[in-house]
Parts: C-alpha cells; structure tokens; sequence
C-alpha cells in the first residue's frame, strides 16, 4: 500500500530521517546518556497517576487558556505565525511561549487582519513589538525576517491563507512536515554532528501538531487538519523537555556539561554537547512512549512530549537550569 511505500522511503522522510540521526548521535555521543532504568521508573510513575482521559483533556488546545481559535482558516494563519515565533524564549526574564501564544491571539482578536500574508509581508520590526506590550521580543529583527518569509510564501503559492498550505499536504502530518521545510527555510532544523547531517524539524513538527490540535485532533475526517498518521511525528527537541528529564534522571550529563548548564552558560549551536542533549531527548521521549505503552497508557508521541513539556513548565522553578542555546530553531 501507499504507507508501505512512504516508509521505505527512508532518506528523504523528514521524520524517519529525525528518529535514525538522532539514534546515530545518541550512539556515538560523549557528554550525554540515557538511563534506561530511570525510563522505567518515570514510566511506572507516570502510569500509576495517569488517567488518560483526563490527561486529553488538559492536552486539548483550548485548556490552557493561551491560544487562538475560531474554528475556521484564521485559526491556521495563527498557528502558522505562532510557530514561526516559537523560538528561544529565555533571554527575556518572564517572557515564555504563554506570553507569545496570549499577545498573538489578542492581537488577531483586535485585528483579524494582523496576520494577513500581505501584512506580514510589510511586517516591521516595531510593529511586531508592538503585539507583545508586556515585553520586549528577544531577537525581534530575526523574528520579523521570519513573518516576512511566511508571508511571501503564502502570498506566491497559497493565495495568502495558511488554510491552504494545509491543504496542499492532503491530509498527511509527514507530508505537512515536508512541505514546511521545502517552502520554509526558517523551519530547516538541521545540524552537522560528527560530519553527519542531523535532523530534527522541531517547530515544523509543532506546527503540524499544533495545527491537528486546534481542530480537534481529527485523524479520519476531510478537514485539512485530519492526519492519520500524526502518530509518526517525533517528539519538539527544544529545552524544557530535557530540563525535566535531566531532572528526573532519564538523561545524564557529563560533569562539563553540566556545569555550564547549571551555570547558565550558553552551549554554542551545533556545539556537539548541544546537538546530543537535543538528540537524546528525541530518543529518550520515544522510549518513554515505548514503556507507557507496555503498562498499557497509549499515547502518541507527540502526546508524550505535551505531556512532558507542561511538567516541565508547572516545575521548571524547581529544577536545575535548562541549557541555553542561541538559536532559531527551538
């Protein structure tokens, strides 16, 4: 059948390419290991106090209270603008992807054409600061370059609606993956590691995701955000998941490494103990999937990482730093 065909397509799937990289690196990595019996451990943990109702239900779009949603094609534009944003929070005290996800939703509810493709393609930088009145944007000219390209994009091929990049994937998550990428260069996560291309789609893979959310997680529907096979997304590399894994003891970290990240030191881009830390949590959250499953908890891994990621951000004051990378990416 056709998902036969697409997973033997191994080299140019960009999921199937996130999982075996990222494996590579976890094999051959110096500064930063996965405890299997902690894996366990948090599984057992976790399934003990799961109920997985309840745990949908504080998974769904609208539960935390931040995001936009009209159930219709502005709803896409603003995942699209918010994903496109959804990087590098840190450098600014008390600006978090809460803050960026409310100002961008009471900017389209003011203004229903702020993100309109030809608005964003004449977007400036005091503009964009303008939707975020609490705080100042970190690395804004970037972020404005990004919203720019968006709009480009969908003005020359989607007739400016993000609605339509959707649909254009024809109802595949992966195929939403590649599309993303191949139009969008700010989305090409990737990294050279040991002379290998590494590969992990973080925020194309969260603008899949979120998109499949704010429609109402539909896999078998004919609306552009039903993905059958959302179930094949990897887990968003970024860092509050492996600060909570850390924290937990599932991943550990060389003495070095650990001590610039407990000093707030930043780990350069594409350094190998960043590129590791962000791999490990890509095939430590898969096995955490893996050992959920076996005491019967059946999620998906992206509901894994939702999962793991709203811990992370309930008790991030209480945990060690996580580690700071400068970067578009995550």
């Amino acid at each position: 059948g056709i998902m036969a065909t697409v997973r033997s397509d191994t080299a140019s799937c960009p999921v199937q390419s996130v999982l075996d990289t990222c494996q590579f690196v976890v094999e051959s990595a110096v500064s930063v290991q996965i405890d299997p019996k902690a894996v366990q451990r948090f599984c057992g943990e976790v399934a003990s106090e799961t109920d997985l109702v309840a745990l949908r239900k504080e998974l769904e779009w609208e539960a935390c209270g931040w995001h936009f949603s009209d159930g219709g094609p502005l709803t896409a534009q603003y995942v699209f603008v918010l994903d496109s944003l959804n990087f590098c929070f840190w450098p600014v005290e008390g600006f978090e992807y809460e803050q960026l996800a409310a100002s961008l939703r009471d900017k389209l509810v003011k203004n229903p054409s702020a993100f309109s493709a030809s608005a964003l393609t004449q977007l400036t930088a005091v503009e964009l600061q303008s939707w975020f009145p609490s705080h100042e944007l970190p690395n804004c000219a970037e972020r404005v370059l990004r919203l720019r390209e968006l709009g480009e994009v969908l003005l020359r091929e989607f007739d400016g609606e993000a609605a339509n990049f959707a649909v254009s994937a024809g109802g595949s998550a992966v195929a939403l993956v590649r599309r993303v990428i191949e139009k969008l260069p700010g989305f090409r996560d990737t990294v050279v590691y040991k002379g290998r291309l590494v590969h992990f789609y973080k925020r194309a893979q969260i603008l899949v995701s979120d998109l499949w959310a704010a429609f109402g997680r539909q896999t078998e529907t004919d609306h552009f955000a039903s993905f059958s096979d959302i179930g094949r997304l990897t887990m968003f590399a970024d860092y509050r998941v492996p600060q909570l894994l850390r924290h937990v003891g599932i991943l550990t970290y060389s003495a070095e490494v650990g001590a610039r990240i407990d000093d707030k030191t930043p780990l350069e881009f594409g350094s190998e103990a960043e590129t590791e830390i962000r791999a490990a949590t890509v095939v430590a959250v898969n096995d955490i999937q893996r050992g959920l499953r076996e005491k019967g908890i059946d999620v998906l891994v992206v509901e894994v990482d939702w999962m793991l990621w709203n811990r992370g951000e309930r008790d991030m004051h209480k945990m060690a730093p996580h580690h700071r990378t400068l970067t578009i990416y995550y």
